[in-house]
């Protein structure tokens, strides 16, 4: 029982420190964030507690057969360890194939991430054992809240310091003025990138990149319908 419940407290702490870890890429609006990086800490918490499970699992039925023979729990654990493996590896075609990279926009990542996830679940439970069946069913009750929640705790948290991103592209004459735009809004450019230019009806037009944080009293989308209302600005979307 003491060791069941250090390994419930294993996952626990796998989900804090993961989330912690996703809490930075979060306020830099990276493609994987806050839910995604504590997914595959969880993730990989369970993958090491079925391997240790799989071994006391061995040394439990060489004891009751009277088998106490290394070459026959030896056995038992390399035969798991090879599933484990091409599950592992499959499942990481399968998440590479969730994610859809469009440009600036990665999606998919958390999807992929869950997949992860959930093959963790299904080896443990898979495996058998009091303590895989108990630790699967507390992954699940701590990641469905997470799961239902995620978006709105990671924008409550992240508001008032996450970097948002945009793509823009707008007369480049104009480009102090869009810039004097944004701070009346209350923007904070944190920093732009040059993607291209090119020439349209005579107009040198200048494709950029975006990052900046918002004050709390205004929200993404006003900002965009904002800036997408200039004369200058023909095209904007979120990077």
């Amino acid at each position: 029982m003491t060791l069941l419940l250090e390994q419930i407290l294993r996952v626990i702490a796998a989900a804090i420190v993961g989330a912690a870890i996703g809490y930075e890429r979060e306020i830099k609006n990276k493609p994987a964030g806050f839910f995604t990086f504590t997914l595959v800490c969880i993730g990989s918490c369970l993958i090491a507690i079925l391997q240790q499970n799989i071994v006391n699992e061995a040394l439990r039925m060489a004891e009751y057969y009277a088998e106490n023979s290394p070459s026959v729990i030896n056995a038992i654990t390399a035969d798991q360890g090879r599933i484990i493996a091409a599950v592992v590896s499959g499942i990481g075609f399968l998440g590479a194939g969730a994610i859809i990279h469009n440009r600036f926009q990665v999606r998919g990542v958390t999807t992929a991430a869950m997949l992860w996830l959930v093959s963790g679940v299904g080896l443990l439970i898979g495996t058998g054992g009091l303590n895989n069946y108990v630790i699967a069913g507390v992954t699940v009750v701590i990641i469905l809240p997470i799961t239902m929640l995620s978006r709105r705790l990671g924008e409550k948290l992240t508001k008032t310091k996450k970097v948002q991103r945009i793509m823009i592209v707008f007369e480049e004459q104009y480009e102090k003025q869009l810039f004097d735009n944004l701070a009346s809004q209350g923007v904070i450019v944190r920093k732009s990138f040059l993607v291209n230019k090119s020439i349209q009806q005579n107009k040198q037009l200048k494709e950029s990149i975006i990052y900046f944080s918002l004050p709390k009293t205004r929200n993404f989308s006003d900002v965009m319908d904002q800036v997408s209302k200039l004369e200058y600005v023909y095209e904007i979307q979120e990077a």
